[in-house]
């Protein structure tokens, strides 16, 4: 029995290549999601706690509304050890992986998810921005935001600075070097 010819082959291979360019054509190019560090925490006009998210490598600023309780884990992550929640984390076996701002939601504000490790599976888990950053920030996990999102509610350092905010923390000054 003879093997197909050498014409009907080059067929297949090019209508799979053009199936293929096709398909690639046809999806919707996705960005990268955009990678943000603490910034600081603020309270606004009215007493309201924000937490300022800064885009890394660029001018963009995330402000993010956090409650009381929030604010307060946050600071202590960034003073000192790692509290109950990401040590919760560890001693059931995972690890913070990364927290990822999803969407504003509305009458809900921002939501995200935080994605926790477990041997060889990755878990999800929803909740309000403002806890998923806790945690992330605590366990000195990467956050991320969909580049859409920025675009929709970032803003400028300028624009920041500009409302009526009083800064309640920054990122704290290096440590002077002691010369012994």
């Amino acid at each position: 029995m003879p093997g197909p010819r050498h014409s009907f082959v080059a067929l297949v291979l090019i209508a799979c290549t053009a199936g293929g360019l096709c398909r690639l054509l046809q999806r919707p190019a996705r960005e990268t999601a955009v990678e943000l560090k603490f910034g600081e925490i603020v309270r606004v006009h009215g007493g309201q706690t924000v937490l300022v998210l800064a885009e890394v490598g660029g001018p963009r600023r995330l402000p993010i509304p956090i409650s009381r309780a929030e604010a307060a884990l946050i600071e202590h992550s960034r003073r000192g050890p790692r509290g109950l929640g990401a040590a919760a984390v560890e001693a059931l076996g995972g690890r913070v992986l990364r927290a990822t701002i999803d969407e504003v939601s509305g009458g809900r504000g921002f939501r995200g998810h935080l994605a926790v490790g477990a041997g060889s599976r990755e878990l999800r888990i929803d909740s309000g921005a403002g806890e998923v950053l806790a945690l992330a920030l605590e366990a000195g996990a990467p956050i991320v935001a969909d580049p859409a999102l920025l675009d929709e509610a970032a803003i400028s350092p300028e624009d920041l600075h500009g409302k009526n905010a009083s800064s309640r923390h920054t990122e704290p000054p290096p440590a002077p070097v002691l010369h012994i």
